[in-house]
């Protein structure tokens, strides 16, 4: 199929602000991201002292957080000098199957030989509104001991609806136009509860925001985000000014982008 007029502008430019990085197969992908994660932590621990780290849930995420609790992860990181967050969170109980927290402590925090330096869980106890004010609060506090009066992850790690969403921001949500909060109530996803999820005030906000995105099933999200030209998937509007954006991709989940994006 021809290129649409402007399409190879629009190329340019993501070449210019995102990385894309397209790995043979799911396993590769995983082990790349928790690469990652492991050298911004060595990173951010030689220049600050600590590592602030938001991540994910979902399926993808959690075939990431098992490596973790394997060498060279579990022993080559420097977890108790590590703070983790969520981006977002569902409003059930962390022994809930639906749990965020609960299955990142059974994939990799329990495991670890080192307790993380901080655990900063979505508060569950509360209806959506209260949680999410409570959320905030702790991620204040946290920064304000670092000195810093704004949210500034070393990584944040998210991943991909089919829909285009990411953390829990939503096509069509209110929450999208959120210029104040840093964490806020959100309805919908699968399953459809309530939840609380980190805005975009915090998302650009990050020194480094990377999408691990694999399977065929998110091929057609992937383009859309990364091609069209007017930025109306929430994924689309991650664009921290002062960080930088990557895409660890697995060849299916990349195989709809056109190949002038990246090289394998």
């Amino acid at each position: 199929m021809p290129d649409d007029p402007g399409s190879g502008d629009r190329r340019e430019a993501v070449k210019k602000s995102v990385e894309i990085r397209v790995e043979p197969d799911e396993a590769a992908a995983l082990q790349a991201t928790a690469d990652v994660l492991r050298e911004t932590v060595r990173s951010a621990v030689t220049n600050a002292g600590c590592a602030s780290i938001a991540i994910s849930g979902g399926s993808t995420p959690r075939g990431m957080h098992r490596l973790l609790s394997r060498p060279p992860y579990a022993e080559g990181i420097s977890w108790d000098r590590v703070h983790l967050f969520w981006t977002d969170e569902r409003l059930v109980s962390h022994e809930h199957p639906a749990s965020n927290f609960g299955a990142a402590r059974t994939d990799f925090l329990q495991s670890l030989p080192r307790s993380p330096g901080g655990l900063h869980p979505v508060p569950v106890s509360s209806d959506g509104d209260a949680s999410a004010r409570r959320y905030e609060e702790e991620i204040r506090r946290h920064f304000h001991q670092r000195h810093l009066d704004e949210p500034v992850f070393d990584l944040i790690l998210l991943g991909l609806g089919a829909d285009g969403h990411t953390a829990s921001l939503f096509p069509g949500s209110p929450v999208l136009s959120e210029q104040r909060r840093w964490a806020a109530a959100v309805k919908g996803g699968e399953p459809d509860v309530e939840r609380v999820t980190l805005t975009y005030i915090v998302l650009n906000n990050a020194r480094r925001v990377l999408f691990l995105v694999t399977g065929d099933s998110k091929a057609a999200a992937v383009r859309h985000v990364l091609t069209d030209a007017a930025p109306v998937l929430p994924a689309q509007r991650i664009r921290p000014p002062a960080g930088s954006v990557a895409w660890v991709l697995d060849r299916t989940a990349a195989s709809l982008l056109p190949r002038s994006l990246f090289s394998v």
